[in-house]
């Protein structure tokens, strides 16, 4: 679970940065599969905010990135965790504002074409530091966003498949924010009590 949960990280990975002057927003479905697990979800962007909705190990889990922090809320429990950070495979498509120059930073090769799902995408391969791996990326070649991207990295291959894509999509700002009646417990307190 844990190295789904890096998986995950490097797309939910593959976060959005930087501030632009249009708003950013989109939402998809995504499938990521590490060796026999397989976690399914839904993740809506709008700028550096960010929901995710998944079952783990059987149980609904929503990660949130709000202006107040960065939450894993568990709705059956009635309780969330105020997270220090995220590692990179715990976030939402990186760079997913301006994928294709984040592939020109990475220094990325363009490696063959490929249809997903009825979608043109040009594959391109790079080395990524903050992964320690290899990511190759299936992009829509129409949106510039990654359908499909393979992970090879210490805990092994990772691949993550995005389904219904929908940009410039209209996200309440609720869809962000914690019930009122949630019980917060902060992580990071808890690290520095230690």
């Amino acid at each position: 679970m844990k190295a789904i949960a890096a998986g995950v990280g490097v797309v939910l990975g593959v976060c959005v940065v930087g501030v632009q002057a249009e708003a950013y927003s989109a939402s998809y479905d995504q499938k990521v599969t590490q060796g026999r697990q397989m976690m399914a979800g839904k993740v809506t962007i709008h700028d550096e905010l960010f929901r995710m909705e998944a079952t783990v190990d059987g149980q609904a889990t929503v990660t949130i990135r709000n202006a107040s922090g960065t939450y894993t809320y568990l709705p059956a429990e009635g309780m969330a965790m105020k997270m220090a950070g995220l590692n990179p495979s715990q976030q939402p498509v990186q760079h997913a504002e301006n994928y294709q120059q984040y592939l020109h930073a990475q220094h990325a090769e363009r490696i063959g074409a490929e249809t997903i799902d009825g979608h043109p995408c040009e594959i391109y391969r790079f080395t990524d530091p903050t992964i320690q791996g290899t990511i190759t990326a299936w992009v829509w070649m129409e949106k510039s966003f990654p359908l499909k991207t393979e992970i090879d990295g210490p805990d092994g291959k990772t691949v993550v498949e995005l389904t219904n894509l929908q940009l410039g999509v209209a996200v309440p700002e609720t869809a962000f924010q914690l019930p009122a009646d949630v019980q917060v417990m902060d992580m990071g307190s808890m690290m520095h009590m230690r």
